[in-house]
């Protein structure tokens, strides 16, 4: 699209291989952080040098991100890394000072656009690639202007302005100037550089094939004039290596070669020679005597990585690295030892070959040298055990900072991988102070022989559903360890389905892929480009339980991945019922749990492609939950089977694994056992719940592997049989019939009102004094609303028919009085009801009429209460109606929550309107909205809103809850 794009290298130094995305990308120009001496000096106040120091010198930053990605790729230039930003005002400050790759990102760029400005000025017209083989062949090293050289940090150099801007006016127009040339490495999986790095691969064939396919503009079709552009294209290219152990071809020559998928040649490796560490070179290919000042047209980075290990052995313990450095091999031919001399700007690097089966490493830090100053030298350790693949470093490495005290032993750990090459880089933090340090570091490696060969595996130790337990083992093949194990669950993972789903076309002004440069020019501008399709899915799901739970949704499929994820873009939010968001999240980073009181919420989830049918094949895609448990739940190991089959047993003398030495080729079998602990009520069947098993509780972060158990179904409640034989004959044929007519009924009522008046009216005639039959007239009376104006009063005349209709002296089934002898004093206990089955039922009934009584007083009580609100009519009705209501009810007697709601709205209004008690309602109305969110949360604050507006001074309170309403209740639903 004609555009040139600068990103950041990232903040993740100083260690190699930590450049990621979107740095680690082809297509944008990456740039590192460079601080010069002057910025030192005015940015950060660095102390000048001592007596004895070296002069403050220009450097890349120790956190600018260093290449080469694990395919061979650097960053592209560097610029300075330091700015003076301004910053919102809230932070109650004018401006800031910054420092990152994110400064010298922007540096680079505005030093573009004043390059493009020159060079327009001149009438040229500089695309994308012109410019960014520009940069590269002007940028100054930091070596020229007395720094410290870095092509892992800095790629080409310093950006140099006036030298770019003369560049691209000298060799603007020249063939193949602005033609972007692709360099791969087939054999390397396509790498875009050569970077040997395991002690393995310097012993193997060290000759590779390098692909060069020029890229041109894409189009569907093209012109005249770029079809004779690509057909005549004919470059001879020198090929020069700038070190000696590489060898190279003296040229070749370019041609589009488009249709033999472009052309070859091969490059030698010589590491013989080399010394412990790391070396960098480049082959670069030039146009040669006929333009030499033009540069490269491209070249190919070559990295190799020779360990230090690889100089050592038990026959030779020691090397001498330099007047001031060591390195050797401990006695048990296993551990190392280096001394590092560390100075401002330069990382310094130990590259060691892990031996095979190790786990983790220990890395022990100490300062090497009395100090003769009174500071204190901060050091930055940054350890990556393995480069490969896709994998990030930053889901392996060990990054820790410490302040190096004499006389004090620093230690860290990191997980390692057997046979790679694992790097331990130090670098002085000397932005503050650049006296350098003196450091001394022994490397461990240990092995506990339980993970698989994978150093970042999704496979976890799994405990299926039926099954009680799961098997490992645990050994000691490097040297004796300590066993000191600890498991428990911590979270539960519960998958969703998508309950619906809509794709449609993106707004056309916004959601439209641009057609490129050169599809415009082959359509003659008649191409409108590529409109993108939106899908979004919403997932629903039930919190229950009185008590708060932490939720974080993802989408573990899509998850973690930008660049190469199969969609555009991702986005979710989390939503109650109210449409209130209570949280954004994405493709990349998890956000931050939630908490989730008791109720109904919504994830819906936004994925954008310019196909529709990638998002069609994708409509069922599953969403994850993970829910906190209040309470961490312990798995017990045990290095018997028969303990860890039976869970639940605990009183034969059982006692869980304990700490203990796992001597050197000794080996251990560990059964983790299920927790022997309930589940809380709110897992369900099919929920896994996770957490981790711990080998060694004192080194959490590199012994825990990730353990998940399947929820079983849960118990199934067994029948008492004696209970059984108190009503062996169950219902009678007459019983099931009125049932199944009921049944009916409940069916019809939002359906065909005069169906359900017929239907009840008989039912009424067979049992006038059936407690389901009445109970099933009231929710009638409740939820078929009037079309009338005076809803609330023929809801109200409706309720009060049905409470006639209940009462004794009508022929209904209550008796007040018998209600209230029954349960006040006659009600028998738990065990006699256990023992009589005639007791049982009596029970039974007696719970059933006064539950039938309880919602008819609530019902007749709350609609008394709309109407008295009102003002229609006198609160003498709503007076006597929630007198008898508290009578027969607490907020502790009724279990649904909307009840309890009504029930506190009730009580609230009484004391406001029938006792003129306003701080009484104030006070119930808050008690009774603690623990509840959505709607109901809604209900009882509009109604704390009413009785704010009634007392003079409180005004301010409504207004705040106001806003408050406002807030979880949306009425513009956002969405994502």
């Amino acid at each position: 699209w004609g555009m040139a794009v600068f990103t950041s290298a990232g903040n993740d130094g100083p260690a190699l291989s930590s450049l990621g995305s979107p740095g680690s990308l082809s297509a944008p120009i990456t740039v590192g952080a460079y601080v010069s001496p002057e910025m030192s000096a005015e940015q950060y106040s660095t102390l000048p040098p001592g007596d004895e120091d070296a002069p403050l010198k220009g450097a890349s930053y120790y956190f600018s991100s260093r290449g080469p990605t694990p395919d061979g790729l650097l960053p592209d230039i560097c610029a300075p890394g330091g700015a003076i930003s301004p910053v919102p005002r809230h932070a109650l400050q004018g401006k800031a000072q910054y420092h990152g790759t994110s400064m010298s990102s922007p540096n680079a760029c505005g030093v573009a656009a004043c390059i493009l400005s020159a060079a327009k000025s001149e009438g040229i017209n500089c695309g994308p690639i012109e410019l960014k083989r520009a940069l590269a062949n002007t940028a100054t090293s930091a070596g020229a202007v007395g720094g410290v050289d870095d092509p892992f940090a800095q790629g080409a150099g310093l950006v140099s302005a006036r030298d770019c801007a003369d560049y691209v006016v000298a060799h603007h127009g020249k063939v193949g100037q602005n033609l972007a040339v692709d360099v791969t490495v087939p054999a390397r999986n396509g790498a875009r550089g050569i970077y040997v790095r395991d002690e393995a691969e310097l012993d193997g064939p060290l000759t590779f094939v390098v692909n060069v396919k020029p890229r041109f503009s894409h189009a569907n079709q093209r012109t005249s004039r770029e079809m004779d552009e690509l057909l005549s294209l004919e470059l001879d290219l020198q090929l020069r290596a700038s070190e000696d152990w590489v060898t190279c071809p003296d040229g070749m020559r370019l041609m589009s070669a488009k249709e033999r998928g472009g052309q070859t040649f091969s490059v030698r490796l010589n590491p013989e020679g080399l010394s412990p560490g790391v070396h960098h070179a480049k082959v670069r290919a030039g146009i040669g005597t006929s333009d030499p000042d033009r540069g490269e047209v491209f070249s190919l980075p070559v990295t190799v990585v020779v360990p230090h290990t690889r100089f050592v052995s038990k026959d030779k313990p020691s090397l001498k690295l330099n007047d001031d450095e060591t390195f050797g091999l401990k006695e048990n031919g296993l551990d190392v030892s280096t001394t590092y001399e560390l100075v401002q700007g330069v990382p310094n690097r130990r590259f060691l070959t892990v031996p095979r089966g190790a786990e983790y490493a220990t890395i022990k830090l100490r300062s090497a040298k009395s100090s003769t100053t009174s500071s204190t030298p901060r050091v930055l350790v940054h350890a990556v055990p393995f480069v490969r693949g896709d994998m990030p470093n930053t889901a392996c490495q060990l990054k820790k900072a410490f302040a190096m005290k004499e006389g004090v032993e620093e230690e860290c750990h990191v997980r390692v991988k057997g046979g790679s090459t694992m790097e331990v880089c130090l670098q002085l933090l000397w932005l503050a102070d650049p006296a350098g340090a003196s450091v001394s570091a022994d490397v461990e490696f240990h092995s506990l022989d339980a993970r698989g060969p994978t150093l970042v595996a999704s496979q976890p130790i799994a405990i299926a559903a039926a099954e009680e337990y799961a098997r490992l083992g645990a050994g000691a093949p490097l040297r004796s360890e300590r066993l000191n194990p600890a498991c428990a669950l911590k979270s539960v993972r519960r998958t969703l389905r998508p309950h619906d789903s809509t794709i449609k076309l993106g707004l056309a002004e916004l959601d439209v892929l641009p057609p490129s440069d050169a599809e415009v020019r082959s359509s003659n501008g008649n191409q409108s480009g590529t409109r993108i399709y939106e899908m979004r899915l919403s997932y629903k799901f039930k919190i229950e339980g009185d008590k708060e739970i932490k939720v974080r949704p993802s989408v573990p499929s899509l998850f973690d991945q930008i660049y190469d994820s199969p969609v555009d873009s991702q986005l979710w939010s989390l939503e109650d019922e109210n449409s209130q968001i209570l949280q954004y999240g994405g493709a990349i980073h998890h956000a931050d749990p939630v908490p989730l009181k008791k109720g109904e919420y919504t994830v819906a989830l936004l994925l954008r492609h310019p196909n529709r049918s990638v998002l069609e094949r994708m409509k069922d895609v599953p969403c994850e939950l993970s829910l906190a448990l209040p309470d961490a739940l312990t798995c017990n190991l045990y290095d018997e089977l028969d303990k860890a089959s039976t869970p639940s047993l605990k009183d034969d003398g059982r006692a869980p694994l304990e700490s203990m030495l796992l001597r050197k080729g000794s080996r251990k079998d560990i059964y983790v056992a299920r927790p022997a602990e309930d589940l809380p009520d709110w897992v369900a069947p099919g929920d896994v719940l996770a957490g981790s098993l711990v080998l060694d509780k004192d080194r959490e972060g590199v012994t825990s592997m990730d353990l998940l158990y399947v929820a079983p179904p849960k118990p199934v409640k067994k029948k008492d049989p004696e209970k059984d034989k108190s009503d062996p004959d169950g219902d009678s044929l007459e019983d099931a019939v009125f049932k199944a007519k009921l049944d009916h009924l409940s069916k019809l009522r939002t359906k065909d009102a005069a169906a359900y008046g017929e239907l009840a009216a008989a039912l009424e005639g067979e049992r006038p004094s059936s407690v389901p039959l009445l109970s099933e007239l009231l929710s009638f009376a409740l939820e078929v609303a009037p079309a009338e104006t005076d809803r609330d009063e023929r809801r109200a005349r409706g309720v009060e028919l049905v409470y006639d209709k209940m009462r004794s002296e009508n022929g209904g089934p209550i008796d007040a009085a018998s209600l209230a002898q029954y349960f006040g004093a006659s009600e028998p206990d738990k065990e006699e009801l256990e023992d009589d089955a005639e007791a049982r039922k009596t029970n039974e009934g007696m719970n059933e009429r006064r539950k039938l009584l309880r919602r008819v007083l609530l019902a007749r009580a709350s609609l008394a209460g709309d109407i008295a609100a009102e003002g229609a009519t006198p609160a003498a009705g709503f007076d006597e109606a929630a007198r008898e209501l508290k009578r027969w009810a607490t907020a502790d007697d009724l279990k649904d929550d909307e009840e309890r709601v009504d029930l506190a709205i009730v009580l609230a209004r009484h004391a406001r309107i029938c006792q003129d008690k306003k701080a009484t309602a104030i006070s119930i109305l808050s008690k009774a909205k603690k623990d509840l969110s959505g709607k109901l949360l809604k209900r009882v604050d509009e109604e704390l809103i009413e009785v704010y507006g009634l007392i003079d001074g409180t005004e301010h309170l409504g207004e705040n809850l106001k806003e408050g309403v406002a807030a979880r209740s949306p009425v513009l639903k956002r969405g994502v």
